[in-house]
């Protein structure tokens, strides 16, 4: 300013004298002073002044009307609030308000002062540094320039421009840390340098060179700041360079992510102070973006030359293809794919695809091979390319989409294997001892009729010699349906050069029919290769293991129900005689009590188990594992009246992977605290909550707990635990239904005494 600014310094009774205070500590503005808002909105009708400060008590009004008359009268008229007693919720409602700045009471009168002429001079903190807008164009614009950058080098640009753009930055650049010379050195920066970067040095050693923010922040992994660089102690090597370039204030930003420092970014103001907790906050947040994107290029870049070493160096021929609209063209080979069609890979790009292959190949790419591709539903088979001099080369092809950057696909990825010689020693080989010594039915067809067909293949179908098979056609191991089936599905599909695996019902000799699996391949000469198998044993298998099924599922519904029924009814009748028997008598009740109750839960775990066999390929699905929970607990305090079961804090209400077997989980670990515990008063503590993606529920006793030899055997079937008449099916069933949600349980020990069974299941979106 040339002129001295003016200042009204509204004070109320909260900041009375205050005006005095600040004309004192500084001679760029004339302050004047009023206690009321209306003598205050007299004199700036007489007396326009540049800046208005206020307390934020006022006597005869709220400072929001006075900023709202003031603003009115002169909407570009700066407005500072300068509260006795500050807090955040009036600095969030001054800010949102639109104050210019807002200075926080224990600020000094000297801060107070610079603040002012900030707020005079367009460079306050709030409605230029600190204000809303600002702060999301800043984020905006550094996120979109990491988005986009394919290099750390444009990050590092991108990066330094965005901040220098925005005020009160002047000057940003990025170093790296030498871990030899323990020196910073720049790498990338912006703004007003003027020589700056190769004026300094700074270290990360301990010495006076790394006392400064830079090295402070290498050093400790820590954002550091230095809000005012004339006076900073700390700042000496560097002051009269900094101070030169009108550099008031710093901040060094540790570039770190997982561990790995990827620099240090380190922006500088013109003013001092510039950085405030949100500041400061803001660029920490930056800080681990912009490592992050380091990460991931880095992690890129090496992943793509991994890419393209294996490119280079593949042992099959590679082509990356381009699809145009007169077809696919190579956009890229590796150099076995150039070699073994003669051409160079300069001259191979750009190149139609269709210039490398047979008639026959084009004809099939043209026909829907290409596309198949392009769709992702390419299969694997046999294509024919052309070499400069005119050789054949036979390859096996497999094609899959290629997508660009923006998800889009763009062309394919071809992978093609030599299989010239191969394929040439496996049809000698085809032909030869390898097949005639096969378990399998084998025959090479030439057409329709069988021109080789091993012993096994003859014994299939029920004839005595392979020879009474040879020059007879293969329908006549079909009936009609099967013949139409082949016609219709498979023979194109082998037509095409690929292979085919399926299921079909042959006719023997004899007529009777008979299952088979059963496969064609095509050989290069138009013969393909058939292997048969008779499955009919294995059908009988299948079939008798689903008779067991039913039978296994009907004595499931007799152990479950009708035993079981009657087995409470037992348990029934003998809780009621306890009220008609006592003395030495009422032990026989309790023992009839226990025996019902015991062979009930063994009912219950034997159907359980039943269930589980019934349904191994049953699939599972998404469940809440609170409410399975929260039942079995119910129900086992209803069930064990005099023994104590609690939780452990509320239970989450995670999803997981289940079925309705999941409380059988619970119940029979709830059921297998209680049943083996012999402490006078038996406790269960139920615990369960998240951790690592994983819900992990706790089941501890007070009982005698588990010796270390047996803590994994427990889980065998079969096995029972310490003195237990039990069946020893309750804890296998519980490894066994964990197993199938993709959890894990562990026994460990119990303190002072007991056991803690952990159940581990996978949370599930």
């Amino acid at each position: 300013m040339s002129d001295p600014g003016h200042v009204l310094y509204v004070e109320g009774e909260t900041r009375a004298g205050m005006a005095d205070v600040l004309s004192n500590a500084t001679d760029r503005v004339e302050v004047r002073a009023a206690s009321r808002v209306e003598e205050a909105l007299d004199l700036l009708s007489a007396w326009p002044a540049d800046c208005v400060v206020s307390a934020a008590r006022l006597p005869d009004a709220r400072w929001l009307d006075l900023l709202e008359r003031v603003r009115t009268a002169d909407g570009d008229r700066a407005f500072v609030l300068h509260p006795a007693e500050g807090s955040e919720t009036l600095a969030s409602e001054a800010i949102g308000a639109g104050v210019t700045d807002y200075v926080a009471d224990g600020t000094s009168i000297d801060a107070l002062a610079e603040r002012v002429h900030a707020a005079i001079d367009g460079t306050n903190a709030t409605s230029r540094d600190r204000g809303p807008e600002r702060v999301v164009d800043l984020v905006r614009s550094i996120q979109s320039k990491l988005v986009r950058a394919r290099t750390t080098e444009a990050v590092d640009r991108g990066v330094c421009e965005a901040l220098v753009d925005a005020d009160p930055y002047v000057f940003a650049w990025i170093g790296d840390h030498d871990g030899t010379a323990d020196e910073v050195v720049p790498r990338a920066s912006a703004g007003v340098e003027m020589g700056y970067l190769d004026a300094i040095e700074i270290t990360a050693d301990g010495s006076e060179l790394a006392e400064g923010p830079t090295g402070r922040a290498v050093r400790t992994r820590e954002l550091q700041v230095a809000q005012n660089i004339p006076e900073e102690p700390g700042y000496e090597p560097w002051r009269a360079d900094a101070t030169e370039r009108r550099y008031r204030s710093s901040a060094a930003i540790p570039l770190v992510h997982e561990g790995t420092l990827y620099g240090v970014l380190n922006v500088y103001a013109d003013r001092t102070r510039a950085f405030d907790d949100a500041e400061t906050a803001l660029l920490g947040d930056l800080g681990e973006t912009i490592a992050q994107a380091f990460h991931r290029i880095r992690l890129r870049e090496r992943y793509e030359a991994q890419y393209r070493d294996l490119f280079e160096d593949a042992p099959v021929m590679i082509a990356l293809t381009e699809d145009t609209a007169t077809g696919p063209v190579v956009e890229d080979c590796n150099r076995r794919f150039a070699d073994k069609v003669e051409r160079s890979r300069d001259e191979l790009r750009g190149r139609p695809l269709a210039d490398v292959y047979t008639d026959e190949a084009t004809k099939r790419l043209e026909q829907g091979g290409y596309e198949r591709a392009l769709a992702g539903e390419f299969v694997t088979a046999e294509r024919t390319l052309c070499t400069r001099s005119g050789e054949r080369l036979e390859t096996l092809l497999q094609a899959t989409p290629r997508r660009n950057t923006e998800g889009d696909i763009v062309g394919t990825h071809a992978l093609y294997v030599d299989m010239t010689e191969r394929k040439r020693a496996r049809e000698v080989i085809d032909q030869a001892e390898a097949m005639e010594a096969s378990m399998d039915g084998m025959a090479i067809l030439d057409g329709d009729e069988y021109v080789y067909a091993n012993r096994a293949h003859a014994d299939v179908y029920g004839y005595d010699d392979p020879a009474a098979i040879v020059g007879n056609s293969w329908r006549t191991h079909y009936d009609e349906a099967e013949i139409d089936r082949f016609e219709s599905t498979i023979l194109p599909s082998l037509a095409e050069g690929e292979e085919w695996r399926g299921e079909a019902t042959g006719v023997r000799a004899d007529g009777s029919r008979f299952p088979q699996e059963l496969s064609l391949s095509p050989l290069s000469d138009g013969r393909y290769i058939c292997v048969v198998r008779d499955v009919t044993e294995r059908r009988r298998y299948e079939e008798r293991l689903e008779r067991q099924r039913d039978n296994l599922e009907i004595l499931n519904q007799v152990v479950r129900h009708d035993i079981r029924n009657d087995l409470q009814v037992v348990l029934g009748y003998a809780e009621s005689l306890r009220r008609f028997v006592d003395g030495d008598r009422s032990d026989h009740v309790e023992r009839v009590v226990r025996s019902a109750r015991d062979a009930v839960e063994i009912t219950e775990t034997a159907g359980d188990v039943a269930e589980v066999m019934l349904t191994a390929d049953t699939e599972t699905a998404s469940m809440g594992v609170r409410r399975p929970l929260i039942d079995q607990i119910e129900e086992v305090r209803s069930a064990y009246t005099d023994a104590v079961v609690t939780t452990e804090g509320s239970i989450p209400d995670a999803t997981v992977s289940g079925d309705e077997m999941l409380g059988s989980v619970f119940r029979n670990l709830l059921t297998n605290a209680i049943e083996h515990n012999d402490a006078a008063v038996r406790e269960v503590t139920v615990d369960a909550r998240r951790s690592d993606g994983r819900i992990v529920v706790r089941i501890a006793d007070n009982g005698p707990g588990i010796p270390d030899d047996r803590k994994e055997a427990i889980f065998e079937e079969g096995e029972t635990g310490l003195d237990s008449e039990g069946t020893g099916l309750g804890l296998y069933l519980v490894e066994t239904l964990v197993e199938r949600y993709g959890g894990a349980i562990r026994v460990a020990d119990n303190e002072p005494t007991g056991a803690v069974f952990a159940v581990e299941l996978p949370i599930v979106e």
